[in-house]
């Protein structure tokens, strides 16, 4: 949630400490009716955002005691202020700085001596984008709470009738015909489709209120526990599954399971039909996050009609051929993004597919294991 403003004020944070430039600064912004609070160290501006959280932070990047760099990186690890966009008040416009600020998580960079016209203009710009995305999650907000209120009131009724149906079956099946007798099974077993939508639908708004609780999942572990209570339901399918090492991951332990599920649940479906089923599991990582991919050799699909992969109820292949509601990958994606990560998916039709899905780098390597039935 964005900060409470009063009478539309926007409120701002400067840390600064050399007299002449909050100067400047406070001089630049006068005339936008800013309100402006002064921190002239690290440990002032802390004490000031616990206080009164800001609509935007002017960071210096020289300061006594902890540097702007290492005062960004507090500051973006603090889920409560992460959202806070950060402009950098620096002397040095050499790539390195940009660039690492920029890897901190600061959106933008302001070189001294400041040009009055460009400092403005950029505050600006990131108050107003700021505003923005807080009325766009404002938006999603009411959105997933109209869903979650419209699925919850329709899966009532649609349980009465289902419930009237096993009735009206059991009741009168020597009064009706053959057809009779087909039509309200269908009928039946049309209700109950609904009904599995329903609650898909309501698994994916809870995705988006559910409270996160962040502790150190050993992924690892998770993908080969959820796999052996996945592989019992089965029967005598042939599957090998290959589990390369795994970094931990910091997230929500019961977000994490119900995406590692999806997946594999996803990859075990699309394979039944394959004498051999093969599945793996692999990771690689850059500087800044781990990235996880989920192969097997299913049935894939075509990548023109990728896009609609994690659109809620949208499917690539017919209920006929594959069950399912087509919420799961949306799910998945909600999952991730709650995390800071980012999902994908290629494949090609016959040749199976690939599940990618990213998270910021935490913890080292394990060991490796392969399980096979």
């Amino acid at each position: 949630m964005g900060a409470v403003r009063k009478n539309n004020q926007f409120e701002i944070l400067l840390v600064e400490d050399t007299p002449e430039h909050i100067e400047t600064v406070v001089a630049v912004l006068h005339d936008n009716d800013y309100k402006i609070r002064i921190a002239k160290n690290w440990s002032a501006a802390l004490t000031l955002l616990s206080k009164h959280q800001p609509d935007l932070i002017l960071l210096d990047i020289y300061m006594p005691e902890m540097d702007g760099f290492e005062l960004c990186k507090t500051i973006k690890s603090n889920r409560a202020f992460s959202s806070i966009p950060i402009i950098f008040l620096t002397a040095r416009d050499d790539e390195e700085s940009i660039r690492k600020g920029f890897e901190l998580g600061a959106q933008d960079y302001v070189v001294k001596p400041f040009h009055g016209s460009e400092l403005q203009a950029r505050v600006k710009t990131h108050l107003k984008l700021k505003q923005q995305t807080e009325s766009l999650q404002e938006a999603n907000r009411e959105l997933d709470s109209f869903c979650y209120t419209v699925a919850h009131n329709l899966k009532s009724p649609l349980l009465s009738i289902n419930k009237l149906l096993e009735y009206l079956i059991a009741d009168y099946r020597d009064r009706l015909d053959g057809e009779g007798q087909e039509l309200a099974a269908i009928i039946q077993e049309k209700s109950v489709e609904v009904i599995s939508v329903i609650d898909h639908l309501l698994e994916f708004s809870k995705m988006c209120e559910m409270p996160m609780q962040n502790e150190v999942i050993q992924l690892e572990q998770l993908f080969l526990d959820v796999y052996n209570e996945l592989i019992q339901l089965q029967g005598q399918r042939k599957v090998q599954l290959k589990l390369k090492p795994l970094p931990d991951v910091t997230g929500d332990p019961v977000m994490m399971k119900i995406l590692v599920a999806n997946i594999l649940s996803n990859s075990l479906k699309y394979t039944r039909d394959r004498e051999i089923a093969a599945i793996e599991v692999s990771f690689s990582e850059t500087e800044n996050e781990y990235v996880f991919a989920v192969n097997d050799n299913g049935v894939g699909f075509d990548m023109r009609y990728s896009s609609r992969l994690f659109g809620v109820f949208q499917r690539l292949h017919s209920q006929n051929e594959f069950e399912g509601s087509g919420v799961g990958l949306a799910i998945c994606q909600k999952i991730i993004k709650r995390h800071n990560g980012q999902t994908w998916l290629i494949g090609e039709v016959d040749k199976g597919a690939t599940f990618y899905f990213s998270f910021p780098r935490q913890n080292e390597i394990k060991g490796e294991k392969d399980v096979k039935r």
